[in-house]
């Protein structure tokens, strides 16, 4: 099992989306996954909530959890199989977030160009890199077709020694269409700009985490 961790000291940045979006598109691809939802808001629990109430077979595993509870957590997801772990930390400085980084394979930095964001960015890539968990920068919300806002965040990461992924999320009005119903981009409008980018950015970064997902289809497939 493959754990990542979507954590940023700054709230507003779309870590709960990422989560769910990623965790949507991954169930999708074949895989079992859980979201471990470490925020007291409870956002993706929620969203969660709302999803199983849809007739549909992607039905990512969502659960709150406490920081003492993330290793058992984590243990019992992989005994009951699962092959990605999605940890959704809170915003702002809290204990959850180092103990998500911690036990994660891989961290994710969601960022957008604000200088709050900018400051929480800096202060979660040191954080991952204290406790030896690989990091990588994602810009969201970015404005469409606005290559400026990409060569600004790769100035920001690469001042930080943060790798940033390839695949660039921007701000588009299906997002906010699809939350209420439980749903995610890629399910609302499958031929969007927005299910694009979702889709390739699984295809990125479950290479990164060496998830195997054509294997694991066909494997399915033929059971």
């Amino acid at each position: 099992m493959r754990t990542i961790a979507i954590t940023i000291n700054k709230g507003g940045v779309g870590k709960t989306t990422l989560t769910k979006h990623l965790a949507t598109a991954a169930t999708a691809a074949g895989q079992n996954v859980i979201i471990l939802d470490m925020d007291t808001q409870q956002n993706a629990t929620t969203w969660g909530k709302r999803r199983s109430q849809q007739q549909d077979e992607h039905l990512p595993v969502v659960r709150f959890v406490t920081e003492n509870d993330l290793p058992d957590e984590l243990e019992r997801a992989r005994q009951a199989g699962c092959d990605l772990a999605l940890i959704d930390t809170p915003p702002g400085r809290s204990s959850e977030a180092p103990a998500a980084v911690e036990a994660a394979d891989l961290v994710l930095i969601p960022f957008w160009l604000e200088s709050d964001a900018f400051d929480g960015l800096a202060k979660s890539a040191a954080l991952a890199r204290r406790l030896g968990t690989p990091a990588i920068g994602i810009l969201n919300f970015a404005t469409p077709n606005s290559r400026s806002h990409e060569e600004a965040a790769r100035s920001v990461l690469e001042a930080l020694d943060v790798p940033m992924s390839p695949v660039v999320l921007h701000r588009y009005e299906v997002y906010r269409l699809a939350n209420p119903k439980g749903l995610t981009v890629q399910e609302v409008e499958p031929e969007s700009h927005a299910a694009d980018e979702i889709a390739t950015l699984w295809e990125w970064l479950s290479a990164q985490v060496q998830l195997n997902t054509s294997a694991i289809v066909h494997k399915r497939a033929t059971a």
